[in-house]
C-alpha cells in the first residue's frame, strides 16, 4: 500500500506514525508545504486522557511527549483577589513546534518519508499519481478543500473569537 499524507502537521504526522507502526511494509510519503521547523501556533496542551491514549496507540511517543512536556495537575482559577484551586486535573503542554519535532522524528524512526516545502497542487494529479489513498491532512489553509469546496461540500463560517497563550519562565505551582 502507497500512503501519500498532504500536511505535516500533527494530524498528519501521528496518523503516519500509527500506520506504519501497524503496517510497516507500506509505504507512507509527508508533503509539507512549509520548511523543516516552521510552524504556526503556539502551544500545545493535553489532558491525562488524552496522554492515556497516546500511551495506548504509540508508548514510544507518549515517553517522548510525557519527558519534553511540562506536567501540572492543579488549575488555579482567579478573580479579583479570590483564588480557587482545582487538584487532579492532569494537564501537559509544550511548543506546537516541540511537539511536531516528537512527532516527526518517531515517523521518520519508523520509515517514514518526509518532504518539506513541497507544495501539492490540488489541480496537478501528477504527483499523487499511483497512490492507494491520499490522506488531506493540510489544516485551515487547505489548498484541497478551498478548490474542491462544492464536492466536499464546505462551508466556512467565520466568527470572532478572543483568545491569549500566555507564557512565562517563572515557575508556577497550578
Amino acid at each position: 500500500m502507497r500512503i501519500a499524507v498532504v500536511g505535516g502537521g500533527p494530524a498528519g504526522l501521528y496518523f503516519s506514525v500509527l500506520a506504519k507502526k501497524t503496517w510497516p511494509d507500506w509505504q507512507i510519503d509527508i508533503f509539507e508545504r512549509n520548511p523543516k521547523g516552521s510552524t504556526f501556533g503556539f502551544g500545545v496542551v493535553f489532558s491525562d486522557e488524552t496522554l492515556g491514549i497516546f500511551k495506548d496507540y504509540d508508548e514510544e511517543s507518549y515517553d517522548s511527549i510525557r519527558s519534553a512536556f511540562a506536567y501540572w495537575g492543579d488549575v488555579d482559577v482567579v478573580m479579583n483577589d479570590d483564588a480557587l484551586r482545582f487538584r487532579g486535573n492532569g494537564f501537559c503542554g509544550t511548543s506546537r513546534y516541540t511537539l511536531l519535532d516528537i512527532l516527526s522524528q518517531r515517523a521518520i524512526d519508523l520509515g517514514v518519508n518526509i518532504e518539506y516545502e513541497k507544495e501539492i497542487d490540488p489541480n496537478d494529479d501528477s504527483i499523487l499519481e499511483g497512490y492507494d489513498l491520499v490522506l488531506l491532512s493540510d489544516g485551515i489553509n487547505s489548498t484541497f478543500r478551498t478548490a474542491n469546496e462544492e464536492h466536499f461540500g464546505t462551508h466556512m463560517d467565520w466568527r470572532s473569537n478572543y483568545f491569549i497563550w500566555l507564557g512565562s519562565t517563572q515557575s508556577l505551582d497550578a
